[in-house]
């Protein structure tokens, strides 16, 4: 049994209570305010409505831990409300109604604007010699500061077609006002003996500072981002928007037999195999997940790791990782390749195609040669000069005299230690590999 002195039981209440109000003080959560861009219109506005999406894509709070004063100070900064508001205050310097609404109200704009506004924490280290008790030792300082990513999308609401994106970003480091490095120097004076009463006044004060940082970072974006706007106004000219249109002519019908592949992980390139849906990419593109999202041709433009429609899943069925190849099942009819698994078809030197979704582009081709037909680490693959880049993986290599595939795009050396040497693991290595002819055995499959 725990026996309390009177003293002690008319202490505990109180040290709780100081605990209490100490970590509700040491927590801070603000909001991003309005109307923070302040600069004046251009000269000549254009006579179009524009809507700030202001409920589709809701931009995270941003939080931030302050070990300045003690370990326990957080903050919590709301940003949704104020960041779309300063994208409507900053377009309405160059067209002539901006608001901020729902998305469901888009047909009654002439364009509307995504804001992806993102603010990563990045510490920077350093060492200062100290002196203490007649010895010299480093001591080590952090020093915060903020790395601000802005971009602003402005799209036809009709199609869905971007016109323009436009990306700026800004480092800074966050400066204290006056009030928090004023306290912070009274509680070094006192010895931190009045920490209980002095940490809320603080951590309002660091706050403030915290979220007109935050205010000063996205403004400074937002003026580049309507500089470089303003000098591609012509975008938004009467007739412009019919220019915009993709025009892949003859290798529409390739590109519509290929797919963007997306997992939580990544994005790559896939191809239709079968009729019924049945096609090919490579295993560290779906990695070990059993479903993969994907999208057609057809839905272009795509925003890739958006939750909007259209939503196609597809079941992976076969993957082989040493060998980098997976066969995966999407529901519905689709055109398809034909595979060559022949490899007297083809030789050194012959012109072929590489469809994929490189990087942050999609649905492209790329031309070149086959540089040769040869076993690279105990694979049978075809080695090609056309561009091959970070999500391309798992596309066509298509025979330009057959319109066949030769090969699933794999891997490209790294640039900096050589050009246009990319890998694609041949269709007859695709073939024995995944244990597949065409026309498939879909029952076979099913049962798997």
């Amino acid at each position: 049994m725990v026996c309390f002195t009177a003293y002690t039981r008319r202490l505990l209440p109180c040290a709780a209570v100081v605990l209490c109000l100490l970590a509700a003080g040491c927590n801070y959560h603000g909001r991003m305010k309005r109307g923070i861009y302040q600069t004046p219109a251009f000269d000549h506005k254009i006579q179009a409505r524009v809507m700030v999406v202001g409920d589709k894509y809701i931009q995270p709070s941003f939080t931030f831990k302050d070990r300045n004063l003690t370990p326990v100070n957080s903050y919590i900064i709301r940003v949704d409300d104020g960041a779309a508001v300063a994208a409507a205050d900053a377009l309405g310097t160059l067209f002539s109604t901006v608001d901020v609404n729902h998305y469901k109200y888009r047909q009654d704009y002439d364009y509307i604007a995504e804001l992806d506004y993102r603010v990563d924490e990045e510490d920077e280290t350093f060492y200062r010699p100290h002196a203490e008790n007649g010895f010299w030792w480093f001591k080590k300082y952090r020093v915060p500061r903020f790395h601000t990513y802005v971009t602003l999308t402005l799209r036809n609401p009709h199609s869905r077609q971007p016109i323009i994106q436009l990306s700026q970003d800004r480092l800074s480091y966050l400066t204290f006002n006056n009030t928090a490095v004023g306290i912070y120097w009274l509680n070094k004076m006192t010895l931190s003996l009045l920490f209980p009463v002095i940490a809320p006044a603080y951590t309002s004060a660091a706050g403030n500072s915290i979220r007109k940082t935050l205010e000063e970072d996205l403004r400074a974006c937002l003026q580049n981002i309507m500089t470089d706007l303003e000098e591609n106004r012509i975008l938004f000219a009467p007739g412009q928007q019919a220019s915009l249109a993709r025009n892949d002519g003859l290798y529409k019908y390739l590109l519509e037999k290929t797919l963007y592949v997306e997992t939580p992980a990544g994005h790559g390139t896939g191809f239709f195999i079968s009729p019924s849906g049945y096609f090919i990419t490579n295993a560290h593109v779906v990695k070990n997940y059993r479903d993969v999202r994907y999208y057609l041709y057809g839905d272009l433009p795509v925003t890739p790791r958006r939750a909007e429609p259209p939503f196609r899943y597809a079941r992976v069925v076969r993957v082989n990782h040493a060998r980098d190849l997976a066969l995966v099942k999407a529901e519905g009819k689709f055109p398809y390749f034909t595979l060559d698994g022949e490899r007297s078809h083809y030789q050194t030197g012959e012109p072929v195609l590489a469809l994929g979704n490189p990087k942050t582009e999609q649905f492209t081709v790329t031309k070149g040669i086959i540089s040769a037909v040869k076993n690279h680490n105990g694979l049978d693959v075809i080695q090609t000069d056309a561009a091959i880049s970070s999500g391309n993986s798992g596309g066509p290599l298509v025979l330009v005299k057959t319109g066949q595939v030769i090969g699933v795009n794999q891997q490209v050396i790294r640039p900096d230690l050589a050009e246009n040497i990319g890998f694609s693991i041949s269709a007859f290595e695709v073939m024995r590999t995944l244990g597949i002819t065409q026309p498939l055995d879909e029952k076979t499959l099913r049962r798997e």
